[in-house]
């Protein structure tokens, strides 16, 4: 048969990161027949005509009362080939081993493959290229294995392409390549035939009021813009586009956390299969070079809800140095800005830049698709500079402090008309639900700061916080474009020193405990950048803990700060390195309870003689009085307390019941005759007495 049949139905599946290369490239990482020089007869598996398929194509294309910013583009063939049963063998000369395996989809813009299985052996190397273009993906090898065992290739131009594997003589094991699905790009992902007769308006051609992020107007955006990205996706068989940004975390050490939307993508599967496009802009304002070279694939869903439209994904890896990425910085604090930007990629184009110069109103998003909680989106009113489109999904709302906000829902804005466009609230997405895959908050905040705002993190900027006890040195570096001028640091008050010029190491030490504040700023290429970051300094004064008593049982109430780990001795032989336990004692009687912290600074301990008594507990003050009397009962833990006042002479003269907790009880002995008086009280069935001296 010239190809298996055809099966319909969902295809999810994963996008592997493919590196750009010339059509010339280095020994030892080029396929070996693109220009000729097999001995086999290749065959050619031709797909269906898309054409037959058209119809159902568009009907899915067009969502009538949807106005959600993602864009299809793609048709999704599901297939089943492999190494094993398709393309064919050749052996070479010296021993090693060549499958090669070629489709073609008739008209298709582009061609990109899923593969449902990719194991290669270490030594190996698959190649994917065609006729058509210059361009060669791969060499991918055995560190492009993934656990999931998925594997995806991004779209090639023309509507065909070889897979070319080369395997050493000797391997460990026999390779896995199976091919899931086959992307038909029917809509220009990559606006590959830009210049061309065509007059259709083809995906990666935005309306003509979009603004390069290289123009004027992106000129305090160029940190900014680094965390923002191009997402290609795929869902219910077809291919979709979308925007997303990389975002900080309290930890501040790059973990590639990307937030996007939830109606972008909000399954595993769906997340496997997304490529993440860095650095996908024009060099200079309305110019038509840029270049989608480098990408990142796949990633782990970590949260998402659908009351909120939000996603957070880990990508599969970090983004290298060379990519230049930044981690946006946010604000959960639910501020309204005094006006906003946003960066995106409208309709699969290069970066563009979208500005509001008003305030955002609180507003609900609902359409034919989705209705999200109430009150948890921003509107923008009017868009200034701008617009979005479909493929602006996701991406990220920018406050006048250059810290996300919001990421795109959908909305009415085009080009001509660039109104009511819906952002869901970094603070609704917070921690609105309490599971930690449905909020930000466990994720971006691990360190259980509770800070509101959080400034961008450049990875160029390096600190070691190893030793960041008061007084201790610890380092900073940037790390630097070449022909970077002005470098200065700024460290701050209390700070040894308070500058530095040049990119360092500098070793910088702090007298004062707190969060430090650390400036540093160049120039690069005639732009003026700055970067910040938050150092904790810390030290070992505050180990502090208090108690409480239910009869025999203990706990321990933890108020240190700034400790990593504790070690408690509870007196009895018996210890625990919880951070506030509960413990109960066989006997009642006095005890010593010792608590060790430790930290950067080193370790420390604080200790504290308990009462495992009711009766030790019970302190009364002032007594004696002359009406009021106070009795302290914060160390007790009880269900109810009822008390009564006896005169020398046993007559009851006051009485009373606590019928739920609280830390003290007052009663007044005005009116009574000077004198002693007996305070009787039953404690969850405990009897304690006290003398109250009354006088005048």
């Amino acid at each position: 048969m010239i190809y298996k049949l055809i099966r319909t139905g969902l295809v999810l599946s994963l996008f592997i990161l493919s590196f750009a290369v010339k059509a010339q490239i280095s020994h030892g990482g080029s396929p070996l027949f693109k220009n000729g020089g097999a001995n086999s007869n290749l065959k050619l598996v031709e797909l269906p005509k898309f054409k037959l398929l058209s119809k159902s194509v568009v009907e899915n294309d067009n969502n009538i009362g949807v106005r959600l910013k993602y864009a299809q583009y793609a048709y999704s063939y599901n297939v089943d080939y492999s190494i094993d049963e398709d393309g064919v063998w050749e052996e070479l000369s010296d021993g090693r081993r060549v499958w090669r395996f070629s489709i073609k989809s008739e008209g298709a813009f582009s061609l990109g493959l899923m593969l449902s299985k990719f194991r290669i052996p270490p030594g190996s190397k698959l190649f994917v290229y065609n006729a058509q273009s210059n361009r060669i993906l791969g060499a991918y090898t055995h560190k492009n294995n993934k656990l999931s065992g998925r594997f995806a290739i991004e779209a090639l131009k023309g509507d065909q392409l070889t897979m070319e594997y080369i395997e050493p003589a000797i391997v460990d094991f026999n390779a896995e390549i199976e091919i899931g699905s086959i992307l038909h790009d029917y809509k220009n992902i990559f606006n590959l035939l830009k210049g061309t007769e065509s007059t259709t308006k083809m995906l990666g051609d935005s309306g003509g009021c979009n603004v390069d992020i290289n123009c004027e107007e992106g000129g305090a955006w160029q940190v900014m813009k680094k965390s923002v990205c191009h997402i290609s996706y795929v869902v219910n068989g077809s291919g979709y586009i979308a925007s997303g940004a990389l975002v900080n975390n309290t930890n501040q050490d790059g973990t590639p956390y990307l937030l996007t939307a939830y109606h972008v993508m909000h399954e595993q599967e769906v997340a496997d299969g997304a490529i993440f496009y860095f650095n996908y802009e024009n060099s200079d304002c309305n110019t038509n070079d840029g270049i989608k070279s480098q990408s990142i694939s796949g990633a782990v869903l970590k949260a998402t809800t659908e009351n909120i439209d939000f996603t957070l994904l880990e990508l599969s890896d970090t983004p290298p140095v060379s990519y230049t990425p930044y981690y946006a910085g946010w604000d959960r604090s639910g501020r309204v800005p005094a006006n906003t930007i946003c960066i995106h990629h409208p309709s699969g184009d290069a970066k563009k830049i979208s500005i509001d110069n008003d305030a955002p109103v609180t507003a609900t998003y609902s359409d034919a698709r989705y209705t999200f909680d109430e009150n948890t989106s921003w509107q923008i009113l009017d868009w200034e500079v701008g617009t979005t489109e479909g493929g602006s999904s996701g991406s990220p709302l920018f406050d006048e402090q250059h810290r996300i906000i919001g990421d795109l829902t959908g909305g009415d804005a085009f080009c001509g008309n660039s109104v009511n466009d819906y952002y869901s609230k970094f603070s609704e997405s917070w921690a609105n639900y309490s599971n930690i895959n449905e909020q930000l908050k466990h994720w971006l905040d691990p360190l259980n700061l509770g800070v509101e705002t959080l400034d961008g993190y450049d990875p160029s900027f390096k600190i070691d916080v190893t030793s960041r006890c008061v007084g201790n040195d610890f380092t900073v570096e940037a790390i630097v474009n070449e022909g970077a001028e002005n470098m200065l640091w700024d460290f701050g008050d209390d700070a040894t020193p308070t500058q530095a010029v040049g990119s360092g190491p500098h070793n910088v030490s702090y007298s004062s405990v707190g969060n430090k504040s650390i400036l540093f700023s160049y120039t690069s290429n005639g732009t003026d950048i700055e970067i910040s970051r938050e150092v904790k300094v810390i030290d070992m004064t505050k180990l502090v803990f208090d108690y409480t008593i239910q009869k025999r049982q203990l706990s321990l109430i933890n108020q240190s700060i700034d400790f990593d780990s504790f070690t408690w001795n509870l007196g009895d032989g018996n210890t625990s390195d919880e951070v506030s336990p509960s413990h109960e004692y066989l006997n009642v009687g006095e005890y010593t309870v010792s608590l060790t912290g430790t930290n950067d600074c080193g370790s420390t301990s604080i200790s504290k003689q308990i009462e495992m008594n009711y009766d030790r507990l019970l302190t009364i003050y002032p007594n004696p009085s002359v009406d009021k009397f106070t009795i302290d009962l914060s160390k007790i833990l009880y269900s109810e307390i009822s008390w009564s006042v006896y005169s020398s002479t046993g007559m009851e003269v006051r009485n009373g019941i606590i019928p739920s907790f609280s830390n003290t009880l007052v009663f007044n002995l005005k009116g009574l005759s000077a004198g002693v008086y007996i305070l009787k009280m039953n404690v969850d069935g405990e009897i304690l007495k006290r003398k109250l001296l009354l006088v005048k």
